[in-house]
């Protein structure tokens, strides 16, 4: 059973503890325990890195996964704090806890794109069908996501066999399934919902929708695209990691960091990256900026600490994140100079790309979201 604990104060009592805080000449600091539901960004409060940063600040933290917008349906009594992985979601919290004096929106701090995660054989398939480019010999390709949009759309969608393979021996695919994206469930995950939008905006005109004509005119549209792909993935990070991953899900929606935390792990592991598994950048690109909310005094000190301390804004460019630059704290490495150090290619810079405009309104996009998925409401 599932026993929720208010913000804490406990002893510190365990050697290994005063150890890992460097608090031995302090043996009796308290301990303050909070409680966060949160989506994609459980990665970096589950850094062992990051417990003992905020061990040394004296806050352990609990984690408690769902899909974004699961963050909201599910209710937040008993947290200090949400952490859902997208502005939209954030907004959604924040109205459903309008009144509560308490509640604190947060400076975005973990910033990450988002990306397709696919294997080098259909990327290189991609490249054939003209959509996609690679950069160099490097672990991206630059997407044209409008010519994607049309290889997955209407009649003249195009399957895994249909391209002139070039990629041909052990990398050939074989496969006769349909070219489509695989995602998480667009009524439950923020992921799932910005792919939607990133899908309204380029079947839109590369504009926005701002009406509920034109959101239910862009829903049927979409609508043939997403359900094309069958289920929803549980985890999309777990599916696209797995060795079974490019039978199951071909192209897969993801968060930049979690690719680049991967590749980090597998250069210190076994001494290179993995270059079976590469990221497609869409041309229309979706910068997710995820709201830390804090719920109550507990949660807003942790939040200040996400927004001010260096070694957690450090530690999060090593895990990947690019990290909102700040002119009044102390420098933090950039996410290039960072996987440099790794010796993984960072992704360039990409402040020249079209940015895909979400719904003009969280109601809007709301609708979207409801119609394309059939989301209980």
């Amino acid at each position: 059973m599932r026993v929720f604990l208010p913000t804490a104060t406990v002893a510190v009592l365990g050697l290994s503890t005063l150890l890992a805080t460097k608090t031995l000449a302090l043996p009796f600091q308290p301990l303050t325990v909070l409680q966060g539901k949160m989506a994609s960004k459980e990665d970096y409060f589950n850094d062992p890195e990051v417990q003992r940063i905020l061990l040394r600040h004296h806050i352990r933290v609990h984690v408690t996964a769902m899909g974004s917008r699961d963050v909201v349906t599910t209710g937040l009594d008993g947290y200090d704090f949400a952490f859902p992985s997208g502005q939209p979601t954030s907004e959604l919290v924040q109205q459903r806890m309008a009144g509560n004096p308490d509640v604190k929106p947060h400076r975005p701090v973990l910033v990450s794109p988002l990306v397709l995660a696919t294997y080098r054989p259909y990327a290189e398939a991609l490249v054939d069908l003209g959509v996609a480019k690679r950069r160099g010999d490097t672990l991206m390709y630059d997407l044209n996501f409008a010519g994607l949009v049309k290889l997955m759309d209407g009649e003249k969608k195009k399957t895994w066999q249909d391209p002139a393979i070039s990629n041909d021996g052990e990398d050939k695919i074989f496969n006769d399934n349909p070219i489509t994206v695989h995602t998480s469930s667009v009524c439950t995950s923020n992921g799932g919902g910005n792919y939607l939008g990133l899908l309204a905006y380029a079947l839109h005109d590369n504009q926005p929708v701002t009406t509920e004509q034109e959101v239910d005119a862009v829903a049927d549209k979409i609508a043939p695209i997403v359900r094309g792909a069958g289920l929803p993935l549980k985890s999309p990070k777990q599916t696209y990691f797995a060795e079974d991953g490019p039978a199951t899900a071909p192209i897969n929606v993801l968060y930049e960091h979690q690719f680049l935390q991967y590749q980090v792990q597998t250069k210190r592991s076994r001494g290179d990256v993995d270059r079976k598994r590469v990221l497609l950048y869409p041309n229309t690109g979706l910068i997710t900026e995820p709201g830390f909310i804090s719920l109550n005094p507990g949660g807003r000190r942790l939040g200040t600490l996400l927004e001010t301390d260096p070694d957690l804004r450090r530690r999060a460019v090593e895990l990947g994140f690019r990290v909102v630059a700040a002119d009044d704290l102390p420098s933090t490495p950039s996410l290039s100079q960072q996987m440099a150090k790794f010796g993984i290619n960072a992704p360039i810079d990409r402040s020249s790309d079209t940015k895909a405009l979400l719904p003009a309104s969280t109601r809007l996009f709301e609708r979207l979201i409801i119609r394309v998925g059939q989301c209980p409401s």
